[in-house]
């Protein structure tokens, strides 16, 4: 496993490592002005991580975002920030104030959901259940022919959309895995690719 950063204005990175827990934390330098402690209210860091293929990698971020790449996710959150992952896989993906877009080789079972944002998924293959689901902001989900989908689609505020999958039978294969696509207000849309 390799970790580096560059810190960028007053922020202190903390990396931890507990048996095979890794934790890494971004705080900020604190100030002693006119004789008392604050905290700097300047200064982020980025960081980045390698880590072996067969780790389950959890991501935690607050005002900030999460770009990956081949990496096996148990849990990916965000708030105040946004989610990409390219070849990914995860279990579940989460961001209050961010978007969520996502490319994952295999899903399932598989939660994703947002409170303010968008969410763009793309499946490659289902190994279990799919729920996506967003409060405010649209959701796509684009699926392959290797997907064995039946599809639940709604939005209360907003239009559901096929496209190459038939809205009166959104089966995709044998329909062996429950796929749920929801949203309060926006617009969903489900896609065969």
């Amino acid at each position: 496993m390799e970790v580096g950063y560059t810190r960028h204005g007053e922020v202190e990175v903390e990396i931890e490592q507990s048996g095979e827990r890794l934790i890494i934390e971004e705080k900020p330098k604190a100030r002693k002005v006119l004789g008392v402690f604050s905290k700097s209210p300047e200064g982020w860091a980025e960081i980045n991580l390698k880590v072996p293929n067969v780790a389950i990698v959890s991501a935690k971020n607050v005002n900030g975002e999460i770009i990956a790449k081949g990496v096996r996710f148990g849990e990916v959150t965000t708030v105040n920030g946004r989610v990409s992952l390219e070849n990914c896989g995860a279990e579940k993906l989460s961001s209050v104030n961010g978007r969520i877009r996502a490319h994952l080789k295999v899903a399932g079972p598989l939660k994703a959901s947002t409170v303010n944002g968008k969410v763009e998924i793309t499946l490659d293959d289902l190994e279990g259940e799919v729920e996506v689901s967003t409060v405010n902001g649209g959701v796509t989900l684009r699926l392959t022919d290797f997907c064995d989908a039946r599809i639940a689609a709604k939005a209360v505020n907003g239009g559901v959309h096929f496209a190459g999958i038939d809205p009166e039978n959104p089966v995709i294969g044998t329909g062996n895995y429950e796929v749920r696509v929801s949203t309060v207000n926006g617009s969903v849309r489900v896609e065969l690719v």
